[in-house]
């Protein structure tokens, strides 16, 4: 089932006849946070608008997450939220997201979003395991932030990026390589772990953010990099 302000039916946001669009997905059900999906909008519009990306992207919300909602979509979006109520959530098919990304699609999983996707959340509760090699800690910290993105140098317009968190976990993983960008302060209490990684599942591609690159300070740029290498647009 698809939100919109008037029916059920497929809400596309942004619609242009482009046969090379980038058709992305965000997840809009139980337990998300609407300023982390409006951010989210938000971004992809003045990506579009600003011609900030190579690709024109194209965006839906959805209420459910399953192998029908999924179809002809290249990215899935799982924004900030509650991680437990997705992960709870009958409305949202683990086993047709993992499909969806193993068969070569990409998945953005935003704070929560990235607690859920993760191997584990140490002391809580397991994730569903699409970025296996991925351990997530809970993290109580709400504000701006430094990280250090020395290691995602693509992504990235600084070496040194300030960034909202609300909450985002801190992340380790023995794949050091696949790690983006780090803690640079203290802050969260966690500094040189972890705030975003990048790696694949399957033949699909999966990013993990502790942070909001969605919410003031909003960097359009760094969500449209993400997404083109998500679609492996961007190597």
């Amino acid at each position: 089932m698809f939100n919109h302000s008037s029916s059920n039916s497929a809400s596309n946001t942004s619609v242009v006849n482009n046969s090379s669009a980038v058709k992305v997905l965000i997840f809009d059900g139980d337990g998300t946070m609407e300023t982390s999906v409006d951010g989210i909008e938000s971004c992809l519009t003045q990506i579009n608008e600003k011609s900030l990306s190579k690709k024109h992207f194209e965006y839906s919300t959805a209420t459910e997450i399953n192998s029908n909602t999924l179809s002809g979509y290249d990215v899935l979006i799982i924004p900030g939220g509650e991680a437990m109520d997705y992960i709870e959530n009958s409305a949202i098919s683990e086993s047709a997201i993992k499909q969806f990304v193993s068969g070569g699609k990409g998945y953005l999983g935003i704070c929560a979003g990235a607690y859920a996707a993760s191997n584990y959340v140490d002391g809580y509760y397991a994730g569903w395991g699409i970025a296996p090699d991925v351990n997530s800690i809970n993290v109580e910290y709400e504000g701006n932030l430094i990280v250090s993105s020395s290691s995602g140098k693509k992504f990235f317009n600084e070496s040194e990026t300030t960034i909202f968190h609300d909450n985002g976990p801190a992340m380790y993983t023995n794949n050091t390589q696949h790690i983006l960008s780090t803690y640079a302060d203290n802050n969260t209490g966690y500094q040189n772990y972890a705030e975003m990684i990048g790696e694949e599942y399957g033949s699909g591609r999966v990013i993990l953010s502790g942070s909001h690159p969605e919410l003031t300070p909003q960097n359009p740029q760094l969500m449209s990099n993400m997404i083109l290498w998500l679609c492996k647009n961007l190597n």
